[in-house]
């Protein structure tokens, strides 16, 4: 494509003109499972070197098990953990650790441990949250400039990352997602957006969500798709079995062709309806900073945060919404 072409690069021709690339999951919990894929899409098209990893945000249980515990309920908010207990880890930045397999918090492993031997990159890595958005930016900052990294990709499933806050239900757990976000339009490298199982997190209507993603495409983020592929299907499979979120397994699943309703454990202990459609089965891939731009005053308000607090208050204050962060504290306080 000529240098002056006036079309933004589809993701293979990114891919095709990248050497080191790093995709994160930027919901916590399962995420980076969407990113199997488009590690596998990289690998093909030359990307020498890949990295894959999420962020400091677990469902966890007290025992250490995701999203369920003894009684069979759904656990209702994440563990937001501090990086300086997760050990064993390679500390590459204040914010940003390498790890292995081995990794944990006290006895619980986060997911990008629990997957580690599985994943198709070239190392995992896991980035923190409690010196805020900038603690995260500027970690990242370094670590692309150190690794020679061209090309960051966050992924996430379903729909949250394109809530604006006047939805009819409002979103339950977009507050990590957002936060990530605000973090990669930051650097100084091209980032881009991909989110697979459209919808089915069941955090927007579809409608809802289809007037979102229009935003976004109208001021021209919108930059390609890629189908999830039959391989691709048996290793996310593998990886849900491994690492038990509800909610990851739902993109496979349409590409297995099981559409209509089904009912995802999330958001308490009746689950959440949800709509598959065809479209799922495909990843949806945008420039970062045109969604938050078109769409998210959210994402834009928490650029300069500075603390986990504050990105609570400031996604508080700018949405008129829960954190899921602090949802276990308002449980607790009607238990």
């Amino acid at each position: 494509m000529p240098q002056d072409s006036p079309f933004r690069k589809s993701i293979v021709e990114l891919g095709l003109s990248t050497k080191r690339a790093l995709i994160l999951g930027i919901g916590g919990g399962g995420d980076i499972v969407q990113g199997i894929p488009l590690a596998r899409l990289f690998r093909q098209l030359g990307v020498e070197d890949i990295g894959m990893g999420g962020v400091n945000c677990q469902w966890w249980t007290p025992n250490g098990n995701p999203l369920a515990d003894e009684w069979g309920t759904a656990v209702m908010g994440p563990t937001l953990y501090n990086l300086d207990d997760l050990k064993p880890v390679d500390r590459v930045q204040p914010q940003l650790a390498l790890i292995d397999s081995d990794s944990r918090v006290d006895k619980r492993r986060p997911c990008e441990a629990i997957l580690a031997d599985q994943l198709p990159g070239d190392y995992v890595c896991v980035g923190g949250l409690t010196a805020g958005v900038v603690g995260l930016r500027d970690s990242l900052q370094q670590f692309v400039k150190d690794k020679g990294i061209e090309l960051v990709v966050g992924v996430d499933i379903g729909s949250d990352t394109f809530t604006d806050g006047k939805e009819a239900a409002p979103a339950k757990t977009a507050m990590v997602d957002f936060s990530v976000m605000s973090a990669l339009i930051q650097l100084d490298v091209p980032t881009l957006y991909g989110v697979s199982g459209y919808g089915c997190d069941g955090e927007m209507q579809l409608e809802e969500l289809d007037e979102r993603v229009g935003r976004v495409m109208k001021a021209g983020g919108y930059i390609g798709s890629y189908g999830i592929t039959q391989e691709d299907i048996a290793l996310m499979e593998r990886a849900c079995d491994t690492y038990g979120d509800p909610v990851e397994p739902m993109s496979y699943k349409a590409a297995r062709g099981e559409f209509g309703f089904h009912n995802v454990w999330t958001h308490g202990p009746h689950g959440t309806v949800v709509k598959v459609t065809p479209l799922a089965a495909s990843m949806l891939f945008f420039d970062a900073r045109t969604l938050a731009e078109a769409n998210s005053r959210g994402i834009l308000a928490l650029q300069e945060t500075r603390s986990l607090s504050e990105i609570e208050n400031t996604y508080r204050h700018t949405l008129n919404q829960l954190p899921e962060s602090r949802m276990k504290k308002v449980m607790r306080f009607f238990d």
